[in-house]
Formats: structure tokens, C-alpha cells, sequence
């Protein structure tokens, strides 16, 4: 395949951007020398080739996945001190216009220099840097730790964390789109339905970035995973959601996607409210994640139900976090499938319909 270069003197404005021809279109090639968008005061350097170039220039490009649709891809150089001096280092690259037939692919994006030798670009000697197009959600793919992935609408932002190519070493970037890759997802979260989480539960949901109010991922949330059978205790936690004895009751909780951390935080603040609430929120001490489980809410025990991970819940009715007020709480039955508002008897001071609760974690 060919190499294609820009290299214009500094008399010629330089064209805004520029259409690489697709020719073989399995890897397509930036050549960046000198068009790095600089993110300190000046808005010319001389990078490689001693001939002055405009920064914050996108390129356009194809990929083997757009088909028709052109590519914008702008690399970025930055300035690092180190102990009085510094350097221009390539710390991240944008690329857009990314269209839907490129969903569930990973693009790859290394670096070389002038003789065509692929450069280290982070983590100390990582030449590429993945990134999964997830459904047009982008995350990083399998070997990305050390670097950080921004997603937008058809678009996303690779930054290494500590970036280790030199820019005026950068000779020519490539993009190129390849079938994905599994990552580890205990170590890497590039996870799919059924896999092992990090909080060693089963994964059940995959999706765009939600958010989960108070858990570790917070508003950047991507996964579910279902806490195993017997999870605290054999046979699994039973309780009810409101105080098994006296106390006020708690007042309502959503049954929202996203709520039940929250829910399930807030019941288990009162004293006597089920034991199976209390389990969730202790749950997790051997793997570092106790405090991040919870009862799912009623939709997030929705996608459990239509996720192939529902085998591992045994036939019964299962307690969500939803509590309806006026003494009821919400169920789920399970292998049928269905919710409702189920009332909780008060009998002589206490709630004798305990369920199953089975936690749930977001990463």
C-alpha cells in the first residue's frame, strides 16, 4: 500500500483537510508530520522535516468499515516539563464522522518514524492503541491500560496517560479497523454477557454509559453483573424492604434504571429493614468491592430478566429495590417474568413476607 505524505511549505496555506484514496482500505495512513495540533502558545513549530506547518489541522480518511464515509482524524502534541526542560510529546488523536456500519469493530492507531519503524506510544511500549466501537459507544479495546478513551456521537478521543513518542518523531500515523477483540473483563471492563465482572459476579447487561448514582463508574457506568448464587449466605439472603419491626417506614424509592444503589442505600438506613438489603451493602469484601452491591430497582431487574444470566436465579419471587410505600414493595417472579406491587402484612409489629434478594454490582 501506499504512503501518502503532506508536506507543504509554509508559503502554500494548507489545505483543511485532505481525502486519503481508500486503494486496499484495510489500514488507511495519516502521514502526520508537522500537523499536530500544539496545546501551548504558538500556532507554528517545525516538527521533522524543518518546514513550518499549520497545527489543528484534521486529515480526512477512510476505513475499511465507513465505506463512503470520510474520516476525520487530528492527531494533538503537548508540551511535558520535565526537571526544567521538556518536550513535544503525541498525546492523543480525535477521530470522527464515524458512521454506524463500523459498529463493533476496534480501530487501531500507531505511530512510526521516518524509516517506517512502529514507535512506543504509551505505557511505556504500547504501539497500538485500540479503541472498540461498542455500538457506536467507544471504550477502550484489549490493551488500551494506559490510555483513556472520550466518546461522542460518531467520534472519539484516545489520551495517553503518559504519552512516550516524541512528536517530532512522528513521521505517519494509520488507523485501521479490525475485527474486535475480547478484553479481560475483570481487568480491562471490555466485558460481555456472561463473562466473569470485577466484583466476580456474572455479566448480564452490556449498554451505552448510564448512570448509577453513588457506585465507582457514578455517571459512566456500562455493565451489570449478578452477584453468585448464594452470594452471602446458604440458602441466598431473604428479608423484606421495609423495618422488620417497628420504626417509621421509608417513603417511596424509583424503580428507574440506575436507581437501585441509591434505593438500596437508602432502605438499609433503616435499622430493622430486611436482611438481604443489609447483605448487599457488606457484600464484596473479598474483592475489594463491598459498598458497590445493591438490590436492582425494577427495571434493572427487567434487563436481568431478559438477559440469558436469568438461569442462574432459582424459581421464586425475588424482592427488587423498589419499595411502593403504604406498606408494599415491589416483587419480581421469577421464571415467569412479571413485577407488582406486593403488600407487606403488618402483623403484630412486624413484616412477615420475606423474600429472596439476589445483588447486583455496576462497573
Amino acid at each position: 500500500m501506499s504512503d501518502y505524505y503532506y508536506d507543504d511549505p509554509i508559503e502554500e496555506a494548507p489545505a483543511r483537510s485532505r481525502r486519503i484514496p481508500t486503494a486496499l482500505a484495510s489500514i488507511l495512513i495519516l502521514l502526520a508530520a508537522g500537523l499536530f495540533v500544539k496545546t501551548t502558545l504558538a500556532a507554528n513549530i517545525s516538527i521533522n522535516t524543518g518546514v513550518p506547518a499549520e497545527f489543528g489541522q484534521g486529515i480526512s480518511v477512510a476505513a475499511a468499515c465507513s465505506g463512503a464515509s470520510v474520516l476525520t482524524m487530528t492527531p494533538v502534541a503537548s508540551f511535558t516539563n520535565a526537571s526544567g526542560a521538556g518536550a513535544f510529546y503525541f498525546t492523543s488523536v480525535t477521530v470522527s464522522g464515524i458512521p454506524a456500519s463500523c459498529n463493533g469493530v476496534d480501530f487501531n492507531i500507531s505511530a512510526y518514524n521516518t524509516i517506517g519503524n512502529a514507535l512506543p506510544i504509551f505505557n511505556t511500549s504500547s504501539t497500538v492503541a485500540p479503541i472498540w466501537d461498542n455500538s457506536g459507544y467507544f471504550q477502550g479495546g484489549h490493551g488500551f491500560a494506559g490510555s483513556s478513551v472520550a466518546s461522542a456521537a460518531g467520534a472519539f478521543t484516545v489520551t495517553f496517560t503518559s504519552p512516550v513518542a516524541l512528536a517530532s518523531n512522528v513521521a505517519k500515523l494509520t488507523l485501521q479497523s479490525v475485527g474486535h477483540a475480547s478484553g479481560n473483563c475483570a481487568t480491562e471492563n471490555i466485558c460481555a454477557v456472561g463473562d466473569t465482572g470485577p466484583g466476580g459476579g456474572t455479566v448480564f447487561y452490556v449498554g451505552a454509559s448510564f448512570t448509577e448514582t453513588g457506585t465507582v463508574c457514578n455517571t459512566n457506568c456500562h455493565y451489570l453483573e449478578l452477584a453468585p448464587l448464594y452470594w452471602y449466605s446458604n440458602p441466598e439472603p431473604v428479608g423484606t424492604l421495609a423495618p422488620t419491626s417497628g420504626g417509621s417506614l421509608p417513603s417511596t424509592t424509583p424503580d428507574t434504571f440506575g436507581a437501585g444503589w441509591s434505593n438500596t442505600n437508602f432502605l438499609s438506613s433503616y435499622s430493622s429493614s430486611g436482611s438481604g438489603v443489609y447483605a448487599a451493602v457488606r457484600y464484596g469484601s473479598s474483592t475489594g468491592t463491598v459498598g458497590q452491591w445493591f438490590i436492582p430497582s425494577t427495571y434493572e431487574m427487567d434487563a436481568l430478566y431478559n438477559s440469558s444470566v436469568n438461569t442462574q436465579l432459582t424459581p421464586d419471587f425475588y424482592w427488587t429495590s423498589t419499595y411502593r410505600g403504604a406498606n408494599a414493595g415491589a416483587e419480581y417472579g421469577f421464571p415467569k417474568g412479571y413485577w407488582s406491587g406486593y403488600t407487606m402484612p403488618y402483623y403484630g409489629g412486624y413484616f412477615n413476607n420475606p423474600h429472596s434478594m439476589r445483588a447486583i454490582r455496576a462497573f
